[in-house]
């Protein structure tokens, strides 16, 4: 009975070893083939790269750095006693995305960049405030940029559509787009600081009273053209006021704001807004929603160069 017992487990392992090997053998057989098949055929052929995600691919057939291709120079008048406030909410917002940023003020800062003019400070003398910073920006820092953007501390610029409108025309051209915040070409600069202004005939030589009406007068003298600063829809790209502000002369037949998906400029923003409106523009995102397509305006060949 000893014996019988010592042999039987044996006998029967040996027979579930000959009823399994031939499937365990087809198995492993199958398995090998199966690999070498998806190796040579389909492993090239599966788009690895896909993810199904629907926000994946959601973006501009365009995305264009104009940075370095459309170089502007920002100059912003301000005074001493706004540098804590309104000076610093320029230069941590929109004045970060000037190719240079300076600030014409009565006391330096050179923190912040500011250099003094004399007599900055004084409201009145606003003229001559415009035509000091213009010779300054002409004597030291002409090749630093193609276009030069003059604006005040209230100013908020969206600089990617401020290079967005400028990129079809040429720095050479002398030709100027505003207000609020006047930007005008390397040439047109040439123009104001070389021709006009040494002349009285052409450029006022009072110091006081308004800027703009004066600027646009000895820019025009010397044939400085104004560029049409509308978007393709004719809307306004540059505007005098605060986007917060309720104005109907800003709205459409059907009741809507007609302001422009590209505006470039608001003016009497205040210092903490400015820090609003970074983030609405360059921060907060609606999940899901596509953007728009977008392409880049023709070159303008048909204006004069200087």
């Amino acid at each position: 009975m000893a014996a019988e017992k010592s042999l039987f487990p044996e006998r029967n392992s040996h027979h579930l070893s000959s009823t399994f090997s031939g499937p365990v053998l087809f198995l492993f057989l199958g398995i090998g083939i199966g690999y070498l098949i998806t190796q040579v055929l389909l492993w090239p052929m599966i788009p690895f790269s896909y993810r199904p995600n629907r926000t994946v691919n959601i973006t501009s057939k365009i995305d264009v750095d104009l940075y370095e291709e459309v170089r502007v120079l920002c100059f912003v008048y301000t005074k001493s006693s706004q540098h804590h406030l309104q000076a610093t909410g320029v230069f941590r917002t929109w004045g970060k995305r000037c190719n240079k940023l300076v600030f014409m003020s009565d006391k330096e800062d050179t923190e912040m960049g500011a250099v003094s003019l004399p007599g900055n400070g004084n409201r009145i003398e606003t003229w001559r405030k415009t035509k000091q910073a213009l010779k300054y920006i002409y004597d030291f820092h002409l090749d630093e940029a193609d276009w030069f953007l003059e604006a005040d501390a209230e100013t908020y610029v969206v600089m990617e559509n401020l290079r967005h409108m400028l990129y079809p025309y040429s720095s050479a051209m002398p030709i100027y787009f505003g207000s609020p915040g006047i930007v005008m070409s390397r040439a047109a600069l040439r123009r104001f600081v070389e021709l006009s202004l040494p002349n009285p005939k052409l450029c006022e030589p009072t110091d006081t009273g308004a800027t703009m009406g004066k600027l646009k007068e000895c820019l025009e003298k010397v044939e400085v053209v104004a560029g049409n600063s509308r978007d393709f829809k004719g809307r306004r790209r540059m505007y005098l006021i605060d986007p917060q502000a309720r104005s109907n002369s800003y709205r459409g037949q059907d009741g809507t704001f007609a302001w422009s998906n590209y505006a470039v400029s608001f003016h009497y923003v205040q210092a903490r807004n400015m820090f609003y409106f970074d983030y609405m523009i360059y921060r907060l995102r609606p999940f899901g929603r596509e953007l728009i397509n977008e392409s880049l305006p023709d070159k303008n060949r048909s204006s004069r160069e200087a």
